[in-house]
């Protein structure tokens, strides 16, 4: 039994026929739940689609980063086009909360930041970051984590909104952890790509790390390092798919069913068996999200 905690099977380039050939894989593999993540509206809209279409198949919504651009001027000078930025956004925030009554919508997300580019939208970012912070907290709902090149910004905006607070802990049920109950924030930091330190500083706060192909490449061993350090309490297990695909599959389109690689390589860093450690990341992923089935 796997869990993928964070996929696209909603991924606007694939056709229905497409969609429906991944789905039969993900039928015929050893997965039990896949979560499928959002990256906009319309993405949303296809993700409770596959979530009505799959038993299997929970959906998460919000708006990526890479989408910022979509509100430029809501931090200029200009007012006019600030009211119209201002309009924009709540319009889309408002169509996230529909989105989010849906019973199988089990996250915010993803949400964040990206200045791997280094885009000229770093303020529209932050906004759309914090508004969405708010949304999850307002709805008392997990939120999914994407931060590339602007780690400790995340955090201090994660810290600001709220995102760890002691109240924002009393909404969920504490995590088991050696027979304790320990306060969780239902925070997932998506594909982890910073330091051990900066994981344990985020399990401090009740954050938990989520874990894809990085993991398993030769020059994953910042990522592998996480995954021996951290309790395996505070672990993941996802693909990403169609991204990052895991090694020996490095360079194709990634799938679902290929988190077996992911997890198998998690195994043998925490020297645990792979059956056990799939049991346990997918007790993890059922907690985090919910999931009582």
């Amino acid at each position: 039994m796997l869990f993928d905690a964070h996929t696209h099977l909603n991924f606007e380039k694939y056709t229905d026929d497409e969609r429906r050939a991944l789905a039969a894989e993900i039928e015929a593999s050893e997965l039990a739940f896949i979560i499928d993540v959002a990256d906009c509206i319309d993405s949303a809209v296809q993700a409770l689609k596959d979530a009505d279409d799959y038993p299997w198949c929970y959906a998460a919504v919000g708006i990526h980063p890479d989408h910022a651009s979509d509100y430029t001027g809501i931090c200029g000078d200009d007012p006019e086009k600030r009211q119209a930025a201002e309009a924009r956004l709540e319009a889309d925030i408002e169509e996230i909360r529909k989105l989010a009554a849906h019973p199988k919508v089990m996250a915010i997300g993803e949400i964040g930041l990206d200045f791997y580019y280094g885009t000229d939208d770093r303020k529209e970012q932050q906004v759309l970051f914090r508004r969405q912070i708010r949304l999850a907290n307002e709805l008392k709902m997990p939120i999914m984590i994407h931060t590339r090149d602007a780690h400790q910004l995340t955090m201090d905006i994660l810290k600001e909104e709220g995102a760890f607070s002691d109240e924002r802990k009393t909404w969920f049920a504490p995590r088991p952890v050696d027979g304790r109950e320990v306060p969780d924030a239902r925070v997932q930091m998506h594909c982890f790509s910073g330091s051990p330190e900066l994981a344990l500083e985020y399990v401090k706060l009740g954050a938990t790390m989520s874990l894809g192909g990085p993991v398993t490449f030769k020059n994953g061993k910042k990522a592998a390092e996480v995954v021996r350090q951290l309790p395996i309490e505070y672990l993941m297990s996802e693909t990403d798919a169609p991204y990052m695909a895991p090694e020996p599959l490095r360079g194709r389109p990634n799938k679902s069913p290929y988190i077996e690689h992911i997890v198998r390589r998690m195994a043998m860093i925490k020297g645990l068996e792979y059956e056990e450690i799939s049991r346990i990341l997918t007790e993890n992923g059922k907690h985090f999200f919910n999931i009582n089935d």
